[in-house]
């Protein structure tokens, strides 16, 4: 695949071939902004379960005192029984970003880069960071108790979100805006499958 926003950042030759020829104009991606939808991506719930299984400790998570919960390796999107979940929810965000904020000539869409997930425990939450290397980002809340606190804060530069995630949340926001997760305080696991999106043709 071929990152067209990638490659509008290497030159003004190829930023104006792109906004012109592909008519994308990522300027109108670079906007902070925050968008919540709800669906269901219909994961089978023994998946997550069994990765952990197959997978107890991963690089993406931190030893001793630090650890803030169980984090899947980041290539998911690699899994055979995830691939009718992908195009589920490529053509959500699809559905939600390039039709609502690029226009609707522009040709190329929005494919998964990265797809992996979340369990959430008591007194587990996840520190302040963004995702430099993509363009969007989002999370799938797929086993939610709420009022359990757990929320999700996305800094919007003008102002600072605080959503309470529900069950089939897809929230999508762009990658480079700083977020973080408040501690969890559910007597269940929480499972929340994390994403990044590039735009492709």
């Amino acid at each position: 695949m071929i990152d067209l926003f990638k490659y509008s950042k290497k030159s003004i030759f190829y930023k104006k071939l792109i906004k012109f020829f592909f008519k994308v104009d990522f300027e109108k991606l670079s906007k902070p902004f925050f968008i919540c939808d709800n669906i269901d991506l219909e994961f089978d719930p023994n998946f997550f379960y069994e990765y952990k299984k197959n997978y107890p400790s991963t690089k993406w998570m931190q030893d001793g005192e630090n650890r803030q919960h169980y984090q899947s390796n980041h290539d998911l999107q690699n899994f055979s029984e995830i691939k009718p979940i992908i195009k589920k929810l490529e053509k959500a965000i699809n559905n939600n970003v390039k039709k609502k904020i690029l226009s609707k000539n522009c040709s190329g869409n929005f494919s998964l880069k990265s797809l992996w997930f979340t369990i959430q425990k008591e007194n587990e939450g996840h520190r302040e960071h963004m995702h430099p290397k993509s363009l969007l980002t989002g999370v799938y809340y797929f086993q939610v108790e709420e009022n359990s606190g757990g929320l999700i804060n996305i800094n919007l530069e003008s102002k600072k979100i605080k959503h309470e995630p529900k069950k089939h949340d897809l929230l999508i926001f762009n990658s480079n805006l700083m977020h973080s997760v408040d501690r969890y305080y559910g007597k269940n696991d929480r499972i929340a499958v994390a994403w990044d999106a590039i735009y492709t043709f």
